[in-house]
């Protein structure tokens, strides 16, 4: 059972301007490495994208969905990206 949500990408960030081949590739490959300018969204809008494209556990019967891993070598980064909706739809750990 699919939960509906209401994701938002705002159009003035570079990442989601190109929202419609970061899926293509998400779709065809494992693992995709972007690059990208600070600032330009990637730390916000890939896990977004990722769960508009029908990842993550909000979409699966409960036990059978995956973890939409985002990693960060700044913890600054990381912590500000999960800082809306933690424990519901996102969160984050610090050092393993």
């Amino acid at each position: 059972m699919s939960v509906p949500l209401n994701i938002e990408f705002p159009e003035s960030l570079p990442v989601s301007a190109k929202r419609e081949e970061i899926m293509a590739a998400l779709d065809q490959h494992q693992v995709i490495i972007v690059c990208g300018e600070t600032g330009s969204g990637k730390t916000t809008q890939l896990p977004k994208i990722a769960l508009a494209m029908g990842r993550g556990k909000l979409n699966y019967p409960p036990g059978r969905g995956k973890l939409i891993g985002h990693t960060q070598p700044r913890r600054q980064a990381y912590c500000r990206g999960a800082e809306n909706d933690v424990g519901d739809v996102v969160g984050f750990k610090v050092r393993f």
